[in-house]
């Protein structure tokens, strides 16, 4: 079998619209064993062709949201990340954060923050593409709604930040959820 250049297998990363990757993804992508492709996700790291974001994962580009979406799957934008990103606040927020139905987890040296969601709450995102690929974000109602579900924000600062937004398109979603604070959450937004 041929032997593939590091620009290579980058310019064929970066062409698919994804930009991180682990060893399996990669194995993937360039049509390789998952031995030969871990070699070459380190090679590309350290030819500084991508960036090393954890053991087994790299990014070949440097766009917070982007690698914030894509480094833990499934996981969106939300809370005061996707409020600035859609414009509402102005205040910059430490970490990238986002949600996930998968256990909460903080990466510090890449200020990303992951906060654990029901499953049944995963809604209310839309995709985004940013930099040649691709970025989930959560509308402001439900950025919103993630933040009073998860006592980030208070009703108060849902109801200021959210006054001029309408929150009836998640009422029929939240009507399914049968899971803790369903109840709270529909006190948010009526």
């Amino acid at each position: 079998m041929k032997r593939l250049s590091l620009h290579k297998i980058r310019d064929m990363a970066l062409s698919s619209g994804r930009s991180v990757y682990n060893t399996a993804q990669l194995s993937n992508l360039i049509d390789r064993n998952y031995s030969t492709s871990s070699v070459y996700l380190t090679r590309l790291w350290k030819q500084e062709l991508a960036k090393r974001l954890t053991r087994g994962k790299i990014s070949f580009i440097d766009n917070d949201f982007v690698i914030a979406s894509q480094l833990v799957e499934p996981s969106y934008i939300s809370l005061s990340s996707a409020l600035l990103f859609h414009d509402a606040i102005q205040q910059i927020p430490r970490n990238v954060q986002s949600v996930t139905p998968t256990n909460s987890i903080t990466y510090h040296d890449l200020a990303l923050e992951y906060h654990k969601i029901p499953p049944e709450l995963m809604f209310g995102f839309e995709r985004h593409d940013l930099g040649g690929s691709y970025c989930f974000v959560a509308t402001i109602e439900k950025a919103l709604l993630d933040g009073f579900y998860l006592n980030y924000f208070s009703l108060k600062d849902v109801k200021e930040i959210g006054e001029e937004k309408k929150f009836n398109r998640m009422l029929p979603q939240l009507e399914k959820f049968s899971g803790k604070g369903k109840l709270k959450l529909l006190e948010a937004i009526k």
